[in-house]
């Protein structure tokens, strides 16, 4: 790719949309102090943010009445010390992200059937280039609901409608519970884990076009999202997960055999293997060696078992440990922690724990010269100063939630629903043992 470090970032962002298109429920567990009514208000008020930053016109007007919104929502919880603007209620600053695009009202939406889908005209690969895929959502699909999506990659030269219906739809349960998406990848294989250039698009960035063309009309779940290989497609699924792990909840391999990647970036990011091969039983291992059980391998697993393991797999949105291995130039991110793009003239590595009783961050790396750490109140105590150990080098600050710094995430696509952060600060890593 042609400038690759300095185009990254916009490469993601065409790629996905550089806006919310599409929004998750909270993760499981969590709790919501707002009536939905009051999600609906703020969800409102986001969308007029997000279309007025579309339009290039009057995005601070929509930005200030997103305040006084807001503004509502602290006042009700000033007493108990909480912030002013409510951006201390990650759980509900979700839900209002979720609301601010209505899918009830969504025009055309396919169901109950395998149709074929066109995608935007994608710049990123030329002006008039789209990509068609295969999609099914369910008969009873309900634009209230979220549903997780299933983003299947076939085996090489299998039409994805047929891999469609062939492979998945022979499930009612699933059918009936999932979107499904069949991917048209290259017919290159060796395109199938790169991103591509004009005129030559890769795996990488079909898998992204298409999940920001599925997610801008079908209420998915952005905490079930999941990526799924059949055949080569195993491997591709995982070194495309292995870029970005934190958008999906996990992997599904189905008679396939597992990549070649590091574990590390694996680390809250689960895999099942349906069927697979001896380098899927050594990717468990590996993975055990490095302390990490949640891979599941298992060689008899029929469509019910893969949709067990579906139904009972979530992201976990907001983990107190993330291991990062940067790849050339992805993965540079994971979930709070993000670098600058890697070069791969070095190896890099980057150990990160959260723990909130003591509001303590300790960051562990090598090759590496900075790192970004985004926060809200589910990782840490933004009431609270936070104390950050990097290599050894403390430092303690008090992190204002910032509403500018939500929107900017929020613009980008960094935040979603079940990944939303209200606070960032950048750090300096001194060089082991410095």
């Amino acid at each position: 790719m042609r400038g690759m470090p300095k185009t990254l970032p916009i490469v993601c962002a065409l790629l996905l949309g550089g806006l919310p298109l599409a929004h998750a429920l909270r993760p499981a567990g969590t709790e919501e102090l707002l009536s939905s009514s009051e999600h609906g208000k703020v969800g409102s008020k986001i969308a007029d943010c997000v279309a007025a930053k579309l339009a290039r016109k009057g995005q601070t007007e929509a930005e200030e009445d997103l305040r006084k919104a807001l503004e509502k929502w602290g006042k009700k919880r000033v007493a108990g010390g909480l912030d002013p603007l409510g951006l201390n209620l990650t759980e509900d600053l979700g839900q209002a992200l979720w609301q601010s695009y209505k899918y009830s009202k969504v025009r055309g939406v396919k169901k109950g059937k395998v149709v074929s889908v066109e995608t935007e005209p994608i710049p990123f690969y030329g002006p008039d280039y789209t990509v068609e895929y295969a999609f099914h959502a369910p008969a009873k699909y309900n634009a209230r609901q979220a549903y997780p999506l299933i983003l299947c990659i076939p085996e090489e030269g299998e039409r994805p409608s047929d891999h469609l219906i062939e492979r998945w739809l022979q499930q009612p349960a699933l059918k009936d519970a999932a979107i499904l998406v069949g991917l048209p990848l290259p017919e290159d294989v060796e395109a199938w884990t790169v991103i591509g250039s004009e005129g030559k698009p890769g795996g990488v960035g079909i898998l992204l076009s298409v999940f920001k063309s599925v997610s801008q009309s079908y209420a998915i779940d952005y905490d079930r999202v999941f990526i799924a290989g059949r055949g080569l497609g195993v491997a591709a699924g995982m070194s495309i997960a292995a870029m970005f792990p934190d958008r999906f909840a996990g992997v599904v391999g189905r008679t396939g055999d597992a990549a070649e990647v590091a574990v590390e970036n694996f680390r809250n990011l689960p895999t099942f293997f349906a069927g697979g091969g001896q380098r899927a039983s050594a990717y468990a291992e590996e993975l055990k060696d490095a302390g990490i059980e949640n891979c599941t391998v298992q060689p008899d697993a029929t469509a019910d078992h893969v949709w067990a393991w579906i139904e009972g797999t979530r992201r976990d949105s907001n983990p107190s440990e993330v291991l990062l291995r940067p790849g050339a130039p992805f993965p540079n991110k994971a979930y709070w922690v993000e670098i600058p793009p890697h070069d791969g003239s070095v190896e890099a590595r980057l150990a990160a724990r959260i723990d909130r009783e003591s509001n303590t961050v300790v960051i562990e790396a090598t090759g590496i010269a900075s790192v970004t750490l985004s926060f809200n109140d589910v990782l840490v105590d933004l009431s609270r100063p936070v104390k950050v150990i990097c290599n050894g080098a403390e430092s303690e600050d008090l992190l204002p939630r910032n509403l500018t710094t939500t929107l900017q995430m929020i613009y980008s696509t960094r935040n979603d629903p079940g990944k939303l952060y209200t606070a960032s600060k950048a750090y300096d890593l001194p060089s082991a043992g410095e």
